[in-house]
C-alpha cells in the first residue's frame, strides 16, 4: 500500500551549475497548493506543461512552465510539481525561500527516489540504478545501471528464488505433520533445486569484481625502474600529452592520474615516479614510497622493463611488485630499438615512439580486468551489497540441499536465504539502511 508523506518536499533535480533553466520539484499533499500559491493560478491540467508567472509579493519573480502529475502516476507517487525557471541564482534561491513560508520543507538526498520506493513506484534494485545511471561515466557502467532501473536485475533476483516459497511451505507442512499424513518430501528433487538456486545465486555474484571496476574504473599503476619510459606510456595510451617526458631519469617525482576507456569502461592510469634500491634525494624517496602506494592501491600493474636497464635491478623490483598480489602486466618499452629478432619473455613489446602494442596492451588491461568477456546482454551486480546478499544465499541454499532430509534445519537454512533475496528488492530491508543507501544520492533525485 502506498505510505504518503505528511509533509511537503522541495528541490532542484538540476545541477546547480549554471545553465539556462533550473527544474524545481515539490512533493508531497501541499504540492498543489504551493504552486497554486506562487503562481496565483488555480487549475492545471494534469501532465501538460503551463506557462504561468511565479509571483513575490507584488512582483514576478519569474516566467516559468509548470507542469502537475497527481498521484500515484507521478515519480514519487504522492502529488508532485514540476517547475522549470530561469537557473539564475537568486530566482533559485528565492523560489525555495517562497516555498519554505509555504510549510514545504528542502527534500533530503534521494528524499524523492526513497518516496517513490516507499510507494511501489519502483522496488531497491531500481531505485539504485537511478544512483547509478546518474553516475554512470561510461558504457559499461550506464548498461549495468539500465539493468536495474528497467528492472531486469530484478527479474534475475526473483528467478532465483522462483519455487523457494513452495519448496518452503512442503518443508513447513511436514514439520507440521506430527501424524505422519503427509508423504515424504521428494529429497532428491527438493535437493537439486536448491543447488541450482544456489549456483544460480554464486554465478550472479561472482560478477561483482568486474562490475566493481565497471562502477568504479581500473586503478592501473605504471611501476619500473627511473627513465624506463613510464611516462611516456602514460601519454601513448592516453593519445595526448598528460606527463612530462625528459632523457633526463627521475622527471616523475609524484604520481600523474588520467582516464581513459576500454571496452567501455574506465581505466584510470597512475604514472608513478621510478623506483630504484637507494636514494640520497628526500624528494625522489617520497616519490618512491607514493609509487608504492600506488601499486598497493591499483587493480592492476603494468610493469615496464627496458632492455637496456639494469637487469638485477629490474628483476628485484620486478619481485617486489609480485608481492603485492595483483594482476602485473609486463611489458617492454622502447621496442624500436631492439633487434628484429628479439623474443623476450613472454612480456608485451610495445613503443611509445611508434605506436607498436598499444593497442594489444589497452585490450591485455581490459582482459585482466574481466571485461573484455563481458557481452552487451550481460548481467552485471555493482553493489557490495547486492554481492554479499547473494553470496550469502548461495551459502543458505547449498546448507538447505545438504540437510534436506532434516525438515527443520533445511527450513531454518532456506527462511534464510529467501530473507538475503527479498532484502535484495528492499521487501525486507531495515529503514536505517534505506536510510544510508538513499543518503548517497543527489538532492532532487
Amino acid at each position: 500500500m502506498p505510505i504518503f508523506s505528511s509533509d511537503t518536499i522541495a528541490a532542484f533535480a538540476t545541477a546547480s551549475a549554471s545553465g539556462a533553466v533550473a527544474l524545481l520539484r515539490i512533493s508531497g499533499p501541499q504540492a498543489f497548493g504551493a504552486l497554486k500559491t506562487l503562481t496565483r493560478r488555480e487549475t492545471f491540467e494534469p501532465r501538460r506543461a503551463t506557462l504561468c508567472k511565479i509571483y513575490d509579493g507584488r512582483e514576478t519573480l519569474d516566467i516559468a512552465v509548470a507542469t502537475i502529475f497527481p498521484a500515484p502516476k507521478s515519480y514519487s507517487g504522492e502529488d508532485m510539481a514540476e517547475i522549470a525557471l530561469h537557473a539564475g541564482p537568486y530566482i533559485k534561491a528565492r523560489a525555495l525561500e517562497l516555498l519554505a513560508d509555504l510549510g514545504v520543507r528542502p527534500a533530503k538526498p534521494g528524499e524523492f527516489t526513497m518516496r517513490a520506493f516507499l510507494n511501489g513506484k519502483m522496488d531497491l534494485a531500481q531505485a539504485q540504478g537511478v544512483a547509478d545511471i546518474i553516475a554512470g561515466g561510461n558504457k559499461a557502467a550506464h548498461k549495468a545501471a539500465m539493468h536495474s532501473l528497467e528492472g531486469r536485475l530484478t527479474e534475475k533476483f526473483q528467478s532465483i528464488r522462483a519455487g523457494l516459497a513452495d519448496l518452503l511451505a512442503q518443508l513447513e507442512v511436514r514439520i507440521d505433520d506430527a501424524d505422519g499424513e503427509v508423504p515424504p518430501l521428494d529429497a532428491k528433487s527438493a535437493a537439486l533445486a536448491l543447488q541450482n538456486a544456489a549456483h544460480e545465486a554464486q554465478t550472479l555474484a561472482a560478477t561483482f569484481s568486474a562490475g566493481r571496476l565497471v562502477k568504479d574504473g581500473v586503478k592501473t599503476a605504471i611501476i619500473g625502474l627511473p627513465n624506463s619510459g613510464k611516462s611516456s606510456l602514460l601519454n601513448a595510451l592516453l593519445g595526448y600529452e598528460r606527463a612530462i617526458v625528459s632523457y633526463a631519469a627521475g622527471t616523475t617525482r609524484d604520481t600523474v592520474d588520467a582516464d581513459f576507456e576500454a571496452c567501455g569502461a574506465r581505466i584510470i592510469l597512475t604514472d608513478t615516479a621510478g623506483i630504484r634500491a637507494h636514494s640520497s634525494d628526500p624528494a625522489e624517496k617520497e616519490g618512491m614510497a607514493r609509487s608504492r602506494r600506488a601499486a598497493r592501491a591499483a587493480d592492476i600493474i603494468i610493469f615496464v622493463k627496458d632492455n637496456s636497464a639494469d637487469v638485477a635491478a629490474q628483476a628485484a623490483l620486478l619481485e617486489e611488485t609480485e608481492k603485492e598480489g595483483k594482476k602485473i602486466i609486463a611489458v617492454i618499452n622502447k621496442a624500436d630499438l631492439l633487434p628484429a629478432d628479439f623474443l623476450g619473455g613472454g612480456e608485451l613489446l610495445i613503443s611509445c615512439k611508434t605506436g607498436r602494442g598499444i593497442e594489444e596492451l589497452k585490450n591485455k588491461i581490459a582482459g585482466e580486468a574481466g571485461l573484455a568477456a563481458l557481452r552487451d546482454g550481460d548481467m552485471i551486480i555493482t553493489s557490495a551489497a547486492h554481492y554479499g546478499a547473494l553470496q550469502s544465499a548461495a551459502v543458505e541454499l547449498s546448507a538447505a540441499a545438504d540437510k534436506i532430509k532434516d525438515y527443520d534445519l533445511a527450513a531454518e537454512h532456506l527462511r534464510r536465504a529467501l530473507a538475503q533475496l527479498a532484502g535484495l528488492i528492499g521487501e525486507t530491508t531495515p529503514e536505517d539502511v534505506l536510510d544510508i543507501i538513499f543518503s548517497k544520492f543527489c538532492v532532487g533525485k
